[in-house]
């Protein structure tokens, strides 16, 4: 006996189809996620090794500093979020309690022209942060830079100088932990910045000048001298 040939419905012929399409879209909702990086700064860093000045400083950091995070698209569907605020915070902690005698946080600037019972106040900020993984620079490296600017003042509240320092950071990629590489150049950017700002410090005409020698500027001053 000759049986008929098989038939199926056209609901049923569907569904393998339909299943292997909802996986492919699930894989590529998965791939795509693995894809986004966000990571936190670890707040640890070590104190310098460099003389301590003889000044009481009062510090402020203001929010923008405090909670900054750094957010870009890089290439394709990749998106980093970078949080280093409590990270920065702690860098330059870090640098205020060996470079200097005393050092105390404010919660808000003094206003010009108003004694602030310090022999300075200090206001970080971060102007521009930057990085280049390997698929942007064509190398094995992360690398990080960073831009801070250090607003200096007197113990009236009145401007010292404002101060730029540029760091820069790298590490060696790794496939398998991005963000790791990412984040250990992150670090070693802002190390760079606190060598920079414990070493420079005290080496700015400026801050030389006005904090450092007193009695030296105002006899310059009075002199004519710039």
């Amino acid at each position: 006996m000759t049986l008929p040939p098989r038939t199926e419905s056209p609901q049923s012929s569907s569904r393998p189809g339909q299943a292997c399409r909802v996986a492919l879209l699930l894989a590529a909702a998965a791939m795509t996620a693995a894809c986004d990086q966000a990571l936190t700064i670890p707040d640890q860093f070590p104190a310098p090794l460099v003389e301590t000045l003889p000044l009481r400083v009062g510090v402020h950091y203001p929010d923008a500093y405090r909670d900054y995070t750094y957010t870009e698209a890089a290439g394709g569907d990749t998106e980093w979020s970078i949080r280093a605020g409590e990270a920065n915070v702690a860098m330059f902690d870090s640098v205020c309690q060996r470079l200097f005698r005393e050092t105390v946080r404010l919660d808000a600037p003094p206003a010009p022209g108003t004694a602030t019972g310090y022999d300075a106040y200090l206001e970080p900020s971060i102007e521009a942060f930057e990085f280049a993984t390997p698929g942007q620079s064509g190398t094995n490296q992360y690398s990080v830079w960073i831009r801070y600017r250090l607003k200096v003042y007197d113990r009236d509240g009145t401007l010292v100088t404002t101060w730029p320092v540029s760091a820069y950071g790298q590490s060696a990629s790794s496939t398998l932990q991005p963000a790791r590489s990412m984040q250990e150049a992150t670090v070693l950017a802002m190390r760079d910045a606190a060598a920079t700002i414990s070493t420079g410090f005290p080496k700015q005409k400026a801050i030389r000048r006005q904090l450092l020698e007193p009695g030296t500027a105002k006899e310059a001053d009075r002199n004519g001298s710039p």
